[in-house]
């Protein structure tokens, strides 16, 4: 192909999820000519997430969002933590309060829909979509990246900058030198997950709402992971619920559990079975979740390239939280790209306003302050098995402990504990897992 013929554009953003697509139409704001390569027949079409959404997020993109009718499920207003044992269940959940007021926080979202809308979004604002379509390699010149190599016949695609947003594979980062080393299995964790239909007035039934605008976003732990480093999780859409747990991968891989079996026994425990109960199976799912974090996250940025999203590692596991990070991340990039073009230098030393942008976000202080929750969570393996299911236990045997002395009830609630671990050692796992989430 002659110079003449060249396929060029300013930008090439490989990757159509929330990322790529904000990364794609902030560069397109700014008057670039940009190329979103996205591998999947469509956008959306390889994501089996079903999880929330956080209008803050989708706002700093479209602050017309609401006119947009994007297509998001309930908006959350009841979240926080089921605890679960054996053959029962303690909710600490949020209601009300905060979570109803406007603009409501966060939504359910089924991501193979939502992703296809936040792409065609990006494609009205003059984005040009490709896809089916799998970036292979990159064209370098004197060590810069220049632009792609697709698996298409004479599939070679110019651009002076490419933001790469290709998910939790990240191959592309990899050929880079960005990142080292390929997912780690005691930082990366794989979730499995079933969409269940059910009719909207069962969910309302079942969950005390009192219509489709009400929704619940629940992060499950104790038997859901069989002891196992690990969560499960639960969301109700308009007319399904998303049901689904994830493990580290060592940790799956060392106790010979199979995920589907894993997922079979959370769907059937007494606590949960009849939430379900009577649905049809949609889908079912399994995703990688890199949660490395900030001790994971690759090198941002090169001569001619950035990283965003999943592929850099920015997920907040214990918050089940990535979605808005990818999105201000790839807002974050495409800005950049456009100072880029302004100066016209794609240098990484003019690229390097990318990390000074994200330095500016809850991303990476966050990041920061949960580096050290993957290597808990190695160095505390049964953390997961004793505390929420003690939770569980304590709080039954205090809601049942009518007619027998205080005292003794006290006593019966701390040889719970003691029977799972040392009073020491119980001790000095909270003091660990506080100075992990403050990060000290």
């Amino acid at each position: 192909m002659s110079n003449k013929e060249k396929l060029s554009f300013d930008v090439i953003v490989v990757g159509a999820g929330l990322a790529g697509s904000a990364a794609a139409v902030i560069a397109a704001r700014g008057g670039l000519k940009v190329a979103m390569i996205e591998r999947g027949q469509a956008p959306g079409s390889k994501n089996y997430f079903g999880g929330t959404l956080y209008t803050h997020s989708l706002l700093e993109i479209y602050p017309d969002l609401w006119d947009r009718k994007p297509p998001l499920e309930r908006p959350v207003t009841e979240a926080g933590f089921w605890f679960l044992s054996k053959d029962g269940m303690v909710r600490a959940t949020a209601q009300g309060g905060k979570l109803k007021n406007e603009p409501i926080d966060a939504y359910v979202a089924m991501r193979a829909k939502f992703d296809a809308w936040w792409a065609d979004q990006a494609k009205k604002e003059g984005v040009f979509a490709i896809t089916k379509t799998v970036v292979v390699d990159f064209i370098r010149e004197d060590n810069k990246v220049v632009g792609v190599v697709t698996d298409r016949a004479e599939g070679e695609i110019y651009a002076p900058i490419v933001i790469i947003c290709e998910g939790v594979n990240n191959l592309l980062t990899q050929k880079l030198g960005l990142i080292k080393h390929d997912l780690q299995a005691h930082s990366s964790a794989l979730a499995v997950k079933q969409l269940i239909a059910l009719p909207a007035e069962t969910i309302n039934a079942r969950f005390g709402f009192t219509d489709n605008e009400h929704g619940l976003a629940a992060s499950v732990m104790g038997d859901v992971s069989m002891g196992l480093p690990g969560l499960g999780f639960l969301y109700t859409g308009i007319d399904s619920v998303s049901v689904g747990v994830g493990v580290t991968l060592d940790a799956l891989t060392k106790a010979g559990i199979k995920p589907y079996e894993l997922l079979q026994r959370y769907l059937n425990h007494p606590m949960i079975a009849p939430l379900i109960a009577g649905g049809r199976l949609m889908e079912y799912g399994a995703h990688i979740i890199p949660e490395g974090g900030w001790k994971d996250m690759p090198q941002l940025y090169t001569d001619g390239a950035l990283v965003a999203g999943d592929a850099a590692s920015m997920v907040n596991a214990l918050h089940w939280e990535g979605t808005n990070m990818a999105i201000i991340a790839g807002k974050a990039a495409g800005e950049t790209a456009v100072e880029a073009h302004q100066k016209r230098d794609f240098s990484a030393k003019s690229l390097s306003s990318y990390r000074a942008r994200l330095d500016k976000t809850f991303i990476m202080t966050d990041l920061h302050q949960y580096r050290g929750l993957s290597h808990f969570l190695k160095t505390h393996p049964d953390f997961m098995a004793v505390y929420p299911t003690f939770i569980n236990d304590a709080l039954g045997m205090f809601f049942s402990g009518f007619g027998k002395p205080k005292g003794q009830l006290y006593k019966d609630i701390l040889r719970s504990l003691t029977d799972r671990r040392p009073l020491l050692k119980a001790v000095g796992d909270i003091v660990a897992f506080g100075r992990t989430i403050i990060g000290i």
